[in-house]
This record gives structure tokens, C-alpha cells and sequence, in this order.
């Protein structure tokens, strides 16, 4: 068949070659699990061999019924954001719709524009997981009339539903988990305290470290969204005339550049220094020493970011949920008892410029 005809084919060319109804045969395109999968894939050979392409967006246009999910992430090199991709993903499909992913890159004004551009695609729902701060992403859903799930860096304040991990909590335990194993000048490195979620994490450890009465050894330090300026910021703490024992990453892209300057400091996990990181990878359980962790519960989130998503898509409108899920802390060997005489630093001094960096004596505003 030459390609003048392959594009001629139509949906009934399809269910005739394929030998089913048209209803069936347009049913196994759309992706409905109430086609058997023997059938489906009779119709996906038929199109296959027909070069039949279905045009979902006309076939929406005719049942005036939208099966496409907005869904804006801020940083696709985050494994977290992208396992909760792939996980939302499943749950879509199974119901029958699928996701339009938007990639904001961590930029407010990149977020607003592909908020614009999803919701012009005549979008079913949306979810967001939003970039620093919320403001510009909720004026522009303002004007939308569509089901909304935020997620992650958002809390109760939110006006919509929302599914985020306990943060504070979770931040809590790790210190727990540190100062446990004797560690006393414990340092949180975080991306940045106007995200909602990561000024929660510094919270979390500042209230265990006064718990624990080490007030006066709490540290928080800001280290920039790159690997590269966790890097910078993480070699001038290591280069400080009394370095911290211990290290508590607020996010898995501030552990990567953790670990270089570990690295290039010459200094050994967890002979000289311990690791804790907020946000697992699956990398973290394959070096060696393998990397301790907080393990935010993705397949829970994703459960949930749907199930609130979909009650409003079957036309439900109950209260807004806030919904917090409980991270579990994973123990691995970049963890380990504070040596019993500390190094004091040897590594060589380094410029730097200790931006956003905060502590009990610093001019800062309290957390």
C-alpha cells in the first residue's frame, strides 16, 4: 500500500482489517481496559499495517469529553519528580486519561507559560508541583475552571487539595537518626528556604538539634537548585576550621554535589564525615558506602495525587484535603558513630561565599 493510501486509512478500514466492531475498534485506540487484550492488539496491528494514526483531539472534540491530564514539574533531572511521573502516569491510564507533562525548569515565568500553554490543550485536570513560591501559579489557574491536585512543595495554606510528605517530621527523625549515632556539629544543607517543603526540612532539624540541647551547634546552610552550587557551598563548610562531623542533604540534587566535595576534599563516608540525604535514588543503594536516606513514599503520593484528581473528575466537589504522608528513614552505610577524636580539617581553604547561610548567631530571620 503506498503512502497516499496509508493516510487515507480509516477507523472503519481499521475495525474491518481487524475484525471487530468500529465501538470496539475505537475503544482499543482510546486505551479503554474494557477491551480485551487479544482484541486490542488485533486493532493496533490493523492500524499498525493501515499506518492509521487516531486523532485524539477531534475525537474528544466530539464527545465534548476531555482525557488529557496537565501535569506542570519543575525539574525533570529530579528522580523524585520523575518516579512520581511514572507512577501518576499509571494511574491515568488505567482510567483511561493520559498526561501532557509540562517541564517549568525550577523558572516561575517558564511555569506560568506552560500552565497557559496545558490548560490551552483543553485539559481534563491539572496537577502542579510548583517552583519557588506558589503565587504566579495559582493566578493563573485562577481563571481555569479545572479539577486541581498540588503537590510537594505546598502546605494546609494552599487553596486547593494537596499531597505533600511530612517534611518537618521527616527532617526530625534524620537529625534523630545523626545524633544518635553521637554526632554533635550536624550541618543542613538545603537548595533553598522559600520552598515550602525545604524550609520545613530546615525546620525539622533545627527543632530536633534543640531538642537534643545542641541549639548552639545548629547550622543551616543554603547551597543553591544546581549540583554545582551544592558543590561550592558543601567545600567551603568541609573547609571550615572546625568541620561538621555530619552532613544532612535537604534534597538528592544538594547530595550529588555533597558528594564531590566530599570527594575532593579527601575525605572518606562515613570514616570522616557521615551523609543523610532527603530523597532517595536508586544510585544511593548501588555505591559504596551505600547512601543513607529519608525515602519519600512516591507510590503513596501518586495514589493519592489521584485519587483526589479523580473524585472531581466524576463530578464530586468535597472539601479541599490536605493530605501528608510519613517517610520512612533508610538506614546505609554512609551513616556511623561520630569518630571518637575528630579530624580537625585538613583539607585546603577554598573561596567561599557563604550565601544564605544561617545560624543561631547569625543576623538571619528565624526559621
Amino acid at each position: 500500500m503506498d503512502d497516499r493510501k496509508k493516510g487515507a486509512s480509516t477507523l472503519k478500514d481499521v475495525a474491518n482489517a481487524a475484525g471487530v466492531s468500529l465501538g470496539t475498534a475505537s475503544k482499543a485506540l482510546a486505551g479503554a481496559t474494557s477491551v480485551s487484550e487479544a482484541r486490542r492488539r488485533q486493532v493496533w496491528e490493523a492500524a499498525r499495517k493501515l499506518g492509521y494514526r487516531r486523532n485524539s483531539l477531534a475525537a474528544e472534540l466530539r464527545s465534548c469529553r476531555s482525557t488529557s491530564i496537565g501535569f506542570v514539574v519543575p525539574d525533570l533531572t529530579n528522580s523524585f519528580f520523575i518516579e512520581l511521573v511514572c507512577a501518576l502516569e499509571d494511574h491515568a491510564l488505567e482510567c483511561g486519561y493520559r498526561l501532557i507533562l509540562a517541564h517549568a525548569q525550577e523558572d516561575p515565568e517558564r511555569e506560568a507559560e506552560r500552565i497557559r500553554f496545558v490548560l490551552s490543550r483543553q485539559v481534563a485536570g491539572m496537577i502542579i508541583i510548583p517552583c519557588h513560591g506558589y503565587a504566579h501559579a495559582i493566578s493563573e489557574l485562577r481563571e481555569c475552571n479545572v479539577p486541581l491536585v498540588m503537590a510537594d512543595r505546598v502546605d494546609n495554606s494552599f487553596p486547593a487539595n494537596t499531597v505533600t510528605t511530612d517534611s518537618h517530621r521527616a527532617a526530625m527523625d534524620g537529625t534523630g537518626h545523626l545524633i544518635a549515632l553521637g554526632h554533635r556539629r550536624i550541618t543542613f544543607i538545603v537548595n533553598a528556604l522559600d520552598l515550602v517543603n525545604s524550609r520545613e526540612r530546615a525546620q525539622g532539624y533545627r527543632e530536633a538539634m534543640r531538642q537534643a540541647g545542641l541549639e548552639q551547634h545548629a547550622k543551616v546552610v543554603v547551597c543553591g537548585m544546581s549540583d554545582t552550587e551544592s558543590h561550592a557551598t558543601t567545600l567551603g563548610v568541609l573547609s571550615a576550621r572546625e568541620r561538621p562531623t555530619a552532613l544532612f542533604t535537604g534534597a538528592n540534587v544538594a547530595t550529588l554535589g555533597a558528594l564531590r566535595a566530599i570527594r575532593d576534599a579527601g575525605l572518606r563516608l562515613p570514616e570522616d564525615i557521615s551523609l543523610l540525604s532527603f530523597d532517595d535514588a536508586p544510585w544511593m543503594s548501588v555505591l559504596r558506602p551505600g547512601i543513607s536516606s529519608i525515602r519519600q513514599p512516591v507510590e503513596a503520593i501518586g495514589r493519592a495525587i489521584w485519587n483526589l484528581l479523580h473524585q472531581q473528575l466524576q463530578g464530586e466537589h468535597p472539601e479541599i484535603v490536605h493530605l501528608r504522608m510519613r517517610a520512612d528513614l533508610r538506614v546505609r552505610e554512609s551513616t556511623a558513630a561520630v569518630p571518637a577524636v575528630p579530624a580537625v580539617t585538613a583539607v585546603p581553604a577554598v573561596p567561599y561565599d557563604p550565601c544564605g547561610e544561617t545560624s543561631p548567631a547569625s543576623t538571619a530571620p528565624p526559621l
